[in-house]
């Protein structure tokens, strides 16, 4: 090799011209930014009327849920993670920790309070009302 500063220079370059774009693709999405700024906070009320639409997800229960109740100790947009309990047509009630995702989806995974079973219980749903 009669100049090995060439394959130096052209490792440099390689390497730099990388980090320019990985620094561009860095570089914040304004229209995003935004959505996600301006979201209107998650109401529990809003919270609660879409749990009311869910079904009994006990094994051998039956019935759409008749009441819940629904608590955020966090005062972001979206109040993640939120505690609600879900009382259905036979008792116990079911204590869920549910995630209010950024397009107003839910999922959340509980127990029935008081009878805890083996694995957890699942609500998912769409979507909050703004």
């Amino acid at each position: 090799m009669k100049r090995p500063w060439t394959l130096v220079a052209l490792v440099l370059a390689v390497g730099l011209a990388g980090t320019l774009v990985a620094l561009k693709g860095r570089e914040g999405n304004p229209a995003f930014v935004s959505a996600q700024q301006s979201l209107t906070p998650v109401a529990p009320v809003a919270l609660e009327r879409l749990l009311l639409t869910t079904s009994d997800p006990r094994p051998g229960f039956s019935g759409h849920a008749r009441g819940a109740r629904c608590t955020s100790a966090v005062h972001t947009a979206l109040g993640n993670p939120w505690t609600c309990v879900v009382g259905y047509l036979r008792p116990p009630r079911v204590r869920y920790v549910v995630t209010v995702h950024s397009d107003r989806s839910i999922q959340g995974s509980g127990q029935p309070q008081g009878a805890p079973l083996h694995g957890a219980l699942l609500v998912r749903g769409c979507c909050v009302a703004p």
